[in-house]
């Protein structure tokens, strides 16, 4: 073999490598890219952006392109690449490993020489191009597509009996190839991921927290977020001007439903804005509210907040009463409350905050009656049914039996809720006793 043989050959191995490591970083690429991230970047002006996502709409027949060069520089640096070597180096042992004979000269060559190739083709050629891949997908992705897309065009009939040979094997087997709408990620899997981002300071807690909201929202019940019936702020239609105004003016609500006879009978919403004419005037003795009314908005308490949050922005309206499978009014909700569940809790100049978990002077977890039982668990380690109760006051009451009173506990896994204020038939505050602190009658430790 002759010196200029010998060089062609290893500029052959160097470009067998590269063309390897191409088609690596090609493959990691173009299945690593973000479509979110590519589509920012074609907006932008990138034109190279566009031809990855287009690319990745046929995606199995780019990764078999990537998968048929793989091989072909594969077979080829072992094919050319070890000769050369191992010819090379032969020749430079022949003096060294003279008098061991040409058999021991030649296996040295050879071992030498099939370490020196595979220490290329995986450095090289997979493990440095798949890591910048993986780190720099889109960018990486931009470089190579339309070498790529060239390399497709012109082995095309081949790339495509392999593609669909593989494909007829894996039917044969039994194996079901996914869909486009299969490879997406599942609510779950974003909620998780966006966790992951969080541990890793790429999002901040309270964008995590928006952003489960949202796939809450699906699983969220009208009534998990309305405001209960006995809190419910209404007038009768016979109401006057003077209770009217005191009664907005106590609540701070701007809509308030007007019932007749019975909060069951919801005859209409009348607003705040809707009174301002009559007080300008001063015609306050004729004032009749069923006039300046507007119709009431009923929902079911199992309708979903998503879809109720849909219909409120569809029809421009902001309050609607929630109704039982009987027809009763249940409670209300309005365009606050479903946000809220996205946003977290908003305060306006009328709104006094109140924390659902606070210490007692004791140092006792100290519970509001009204929070959510999927909170408590959560903020406790606490396993209480979820899908039975809405509130820690209500599984209290449905555990009792009966209208709770001070002092009354309910015993759960590791703790107990001791009921620390009643108010009108209502449990306002619990204590929690953990299991191992427990050491006295709760009833002789009195509220807070």
């Amino acid at each position: 073999m002759t010196t200029i043989e010998v060089v062609l050959r290893l500029l052959a191995v160097a470009v067998l490598v590269a063309a390897n490591g191409f088609f690596v970083a090609a493959e990691f690429s173009l299945v690593g890219a973000k479509d979110s991230r590519l589509a920012y970047l074609e907006n932008k002006g990138d034109r190279l952006a566009g031809v990855v996502r287009k690319a990745q709409v046929e995606l199995n027949l780019y990764l078999s392109s990537c998968q048929v060069g793989i091989t072909l520089a594969s077979l080829g640096l072992g094919w050319i690449g070890e000769a050369t070597i191992a010819h090379t180096l032969e020749d430079a042992f022949a003096g060294v490993a003279a008098p061991f004979g040409y058999l021991a000269r030649h296996g040295i060559a050879v071992a030498i020489a099939f370490f020196i190739i595979t220490y290329l083709h995986v450095v090289l050629g997979e493990v440095a191009p798949k890591a910048l891949a993986i780190f720099h997908p889109e960018q990486i992705a931009r470089w190579l597509v339309r070498p790529l897309i060239w390399f497709t065009r012109v082995l095309g009939p081949l790339i495509w009996w392999l593609n669909e040979s593989a494909n007829w094997l894996l039917k044969v087997l039994g194996v079901r190839l996914p869909s486009e709408a299969e490879r997406v990620h599942s609510p779950e899997e974003i909620v998780m991921l966006v966790r992951r981002s969080r541990e890793h300071g790429v999002v901040d807690s309270e964008e995590q927290e928006m952003i489960s909201g949202v796939f809450e929202l699906t699983r969220t019940m009208a009534r998990e977020v309305m405001t209960p019936r006995p809190d419910i702020v209404a007038v009768p239609t016979n109401v006057s001007f003077d209770e009217l105004i005191e009664k907005t003016n106590l609540s701070g609500y701007s809509r308030l439903p007007v019932y007749e006879e019975s909060l069951d009978n919801v005859v209409g919403v009348v607003l705040v804005k809707d009174i301002l004419p009559t007080a300008a005037s001063g015609e306050v003795a004729e004032f009749d509210v069923r006039r300046i009314m507007r119709e009431p908005y009923f929902v079911p308490d199992t309708k979903s907040v998503d879809d109720l949050l849909a219909e409120f922005l569809r029809m421009k309206i902001h309050m609607a009463i929630v109704v039982d499978e009987f027809g009763g009014t249940d409670g209300l909700v309005t365009l606050e409350d479903l946000i809220e569940e996205i946003v977290g809790e908003i305060y306006d100049e009328h709104d006094i905050a109140r924390p659902l978990f606070t210490t007692s002077t004791r140092g006792e977890p100290l519970i509001d009656g009204s929070a959510p039982i999927d909170e408590v668990n959560e903020e406790f380690g606490l396993e209480l049914p979820v899908e039975d109760y809405d509130t820690l006051g209500g599984f209290i009451l449905g555990e009792l039996g009966q209208v709770p009173k001070l002092g009354d506990t309910v015993e759960v896994a590791g703790a107990q809720l001791v009921v620390d204020r009643v108010d009108d038939r209502r449990v306002r505050s619990v204590r929690l006793l953990r299991s191992e602190e427990d050491g006295a009658d709760p009833l002789d430790q009195g509220p807070e």
